[in-house]
């Protein structure tokens, strides 16, 4: 009798299981930024990547590992727009390239120097720098306050990249359905990156999506570039806040360097995984 009682609950269970995904997946739904003032969140982001650079014939591979951990807390919503403040918190990097490893960690006062001095140099200014984001409740990036940052505009930029954050449309959506968005990440360059989003799965606090990006350019401050590359993967998102809670997101890019007249192409592919929390 106790087997057969199992057997049942565990077809039901599978009947359930069956239907319940059938219902999600049929059952519209809204996602946006719900939002309240004080909102605290923690990100982390991990991306190991190799840039491979062709120099009179020659082929370098720089192996890179960057860990970025960010705080945000919402200070302002005013109608439909959400303004935070986003602040680097700890930054590591690892590089390996001729044989040689340099070593960065925003924490380990020992990697400011020696070969990580330069690296140093320039990320010491990041850690605890206000950077002002103001999006609607859909994630369109309306204004970025770089005015705290010092003079690191193209990380900070980045912000509005879409990596931490998706940008939902202004209609209900089903399973299966897709919708379109351009971003600019970069103030001062021509770079551009086209995102399409597909909705693949709901459950009764999340939805997860497909994200597929083209990255453009031909000018990053000031400096002449060919850049063009490929990003895909999922963004796993609170339906309740809207908010990010995983992403693993792939990058293959090849771009074109010109430095003194001499074109140096090089090659990215990467993997970037963030995860995020909220504090309060």
């Amino acid at each position: 009798m106790k087997l057969k009682i199992q057997k049942v609950l565990l077809a039901f269970t599978v009947i359930f299981l069956v239907f319940a995904s059938n219902g999600f997946a049929q059952k519209s739904i809204e996602l946006k930024y719900n939002l309240n003032v004080g909102d605290s969140y923690s990100f982390v982001s991990n991306t190991e990547q190799d840039i491979t650079f062709d120099a009179m014939g020659t082929t370098t591979t720089l192996e890179q590992v960057m860990v970025f951990d960010m705080s945000t807390i919402v200070n302002k919503i005013e109608g439909d727009d959400i303004s935070e403040v986003y602040v680097f918190d700890r930054i590591k990097m690892d590089q390996k390239i001729f044989g040689m490893e340099m070593k960065y960690d925003s924490d380990d006062s020992s990697t400011f120097e020696g070969m990580g001095a330069q690296i140093a140099e320039q990320m010491n200014k990041i850690i605890g720098a206000q950077i002002e984001v103001v999006k609607d409740n859909r994630g369109n990036v309306l204004d970025i306050d770089l005015s705290k940052f010092n003079d690191n505009s193209d990380l900070a930029n980045s912000l509005s990249s879409g990596n931490t954050h998706a940008v939902y449309p202004d209609r209900k959506i089903k399973v299966g359905e897709s919708w379109e968005t351009d971003v600019n990440p970069l103030k001062g360059s021509e770079m551009k990156v086209h995102v399409v989003y597909t909705l693949i799965k709901v459950s009764r606090k999340h939805a997860e999506l497909s994200v597929k990006g083209n990255v453009t350019a031909n000018e990053i401050e000031g400096e002449e570039i060919v850049l063009n590359g490929n990003t895909a993967g999922t963004m796993k998102v609170d339906r309740k806040t809207g908010m990010l809670i995983s992403s693993t997101i792939d990058l293959d890019m090849s771009l074109e360097l010109d430095q003194g007249g001499t074109k140096i192409p090089a090659t990215i592919m990467g993997t970037t995984i963030t995860t995020v929390s909220k504090v309060k």
